[in-house]
C-alpha cells in the first residue's frame, strides 16, 4: 500500500462496530469515535455530523451502478472515477490541519494489487497540484524524500488500511503512519505541518501513462478518525 504526502515545490466487518453515533438508514452505523463514514456495502454515508445521499458527498465522473454488496468498484478499466463533495470533502479537508486517521476497507480479486485509492489535492488538475497526499495500494510513503515510509501488501482478498495524516506531535512536527491488516504501525515524523487543500478524488487515475488506476478492488468503506497514536492502529485494521 501506498500513502503519499507531497509538499511540492514549497520544501516540500470495520472492526467490531459499536453502538453507534448515528443511525444508518442503509443499514449501516457509525462506529464510536468516527467523525465521517462511506459504507459501500450497507449504504450508510454519514458526513457533517449528519446522515447523508451518496449522491450528495459523490460527484464528478461518480457512476452510482458501480456500487453492490461487494463495495463500490473501481478499475482501470472502468469510468467510475468519483470526486469527493459536499460535506465528506468538508470533513476530509477541516480534519487534516487537526490530524486524521482513514480506515479504508477494500477487497481485491487480484494478486496484484495496486493504483490510487483517495487523493486529496489544491486544485482539480491532480497532477499539476504542488500539494497533494495520496493513499494507494502496495507501495510506499514519501513526500520530495522527507517523508519515506515503506510498506507492501499482497494477495487477493479483503484487506484494511489505515493512514495517518499530520498528526501533531509537538514542538513544530507531526507524524504520518501506516498500518494494514492488524501489523504494527511504520511511521514518519516531519519537521512541518501539512499544507491546504482544497479537492479530493477516489480511484484516481494518476498522471497520464502511469498506470496507477485502481486494478480491480472494491471499497468497501472509508471512515475518518481524529488522528490516532501508531499503537491504536493494529487494532483498528486487524482483520
Amino acid at each position: 500500500m501506498m500513502f503519499r504526502f507531497n509538499r511540492g515545490f514549497m520544501g516540500p466487518s470495520l472492526a467490531a462496530l459499536s453502538p453507534s453515533a448515528g443511525g444508518g438508514g442503509g443499514g449501516g452505523s457509525l462506529p464510536v469515535g468516527a467523525t465521517s463514514q462511506l459504507d459501500f456495502v450497507n449504504g450508510f454515508y454519514y458526513a457533517g455530523g449528519a446522515e447523508q445521499s451518496v449522491g450528495d458527498l459523490l460527484g464528478g465522473d461518480f457512476d452510482p451502478s458501480a456500487i453492490s454488496g461487494s463495495g463500490m468498484y473501481v478499475d482501470g478499466t472502468n469510468a467510475n472515477r468519483p470526486t469527493v463533495v459536499g460535506a465528506f470533502l468538508s470533513d476530509l479537508l477541516d480534519n487534516l490541519p487537526e490530524g486524521m486517521t482513514i480506515l479504508f476497507q477494500v477487497t481485491t480479486g487480484h494478486s496484484e494489487l495496486g493504483g490510487f485509492l483517495l487523493y486529496i489535492g489544491d486544485n482539480e488538475s491532480y497532477f499539476d497540484a504542488d500539494a497533494w497526499n495520496v493513499v494507494s495500494i502496495n507501495g510506499a510513503v514519501w513526500d520530495q524524500g522527507v517523508v519515506d515510509i515503506s510498506t507492501s501488501i499482497s494477495g487477493a482478498g479483503a484487506h484494511k488500511i489505515a493512514v495517518t495524516f499530520n498528526r501533531d506531535i509537538g514542538g513544530g512536527n507531526h507524524q504520518y503512519a501506516w498500518s494494514h491488516d492488524g501489523n504494527a504501525a511504520v511511521t514518519q515524523d516531519t519537521p512541518y505541518a501539512a499544507l491546504t487543500m482544497t479537492d479530493a478524488q477516489l480511484g484516481w487515475p494518476g498522471p497520464p501513462g502511469g498506470g496507477l488506476q485502481l486494478f480491480r478492488t472494491h471499497i468497501r468503506s472509508i471512515t475518518i478518525y481524529p488522528a490516532k497514536a501508531p499503537a491504536d492502529l493494529p487494532a483498528l485494521t486487524g482483520l
